[in-house]
């Protein structure tokens, strides 16, 4: 896609069980988050949540809820995939082990 950006380009939590923030959308432009992966390279399964957060830092829960990635094996975070992230919110991400999965994520500004 043309207009594609990558919101998260193979990220991996600091901390383990903390929810952190990958991606920060504009002030002026929300985005539709097109594409996502969670990639599990290590040698045990790993779950991880993907939250949407508004501009103020408020969430409703989780939108990809606890999701497990065998370990040599992806997820695809189709939870995910058609929601936007408000103008100034943020796409953020736990996960069970700190440097353990990667992330990846493509949108649009809509």
């Amino acid at each position: 896609m043309a207009n594609e950006i990558p919101l998260i380009s193979g990220q991996k939590n600091v901390a383990a069980d903390t929810i952190e923030v990958m991606y920060t959308a504009p002030s002026d432009k929300s985005i539709l988050i097109l594409s996502f992966t969670a990639t599990n390279n290590t040698a045990a399964s790993k779950t991880y949540k993907a939250y949407i957060y508004n501009s103020a830092g408020s969430s409703n829960g989780a939108t990809i809820p606890q999701q497990i990635v065998v370990k040599d094996r992806f997820d695809l975070g189709a939870a995910i995939i058609g929601h936007t992230i408000p103008k100034g919110g943020t796409l953020r991400i736990e996960s069970s082990g700190a440097s353990s999965l990667v992330f990846r994520a493509t949108g649009r500004a809509i």
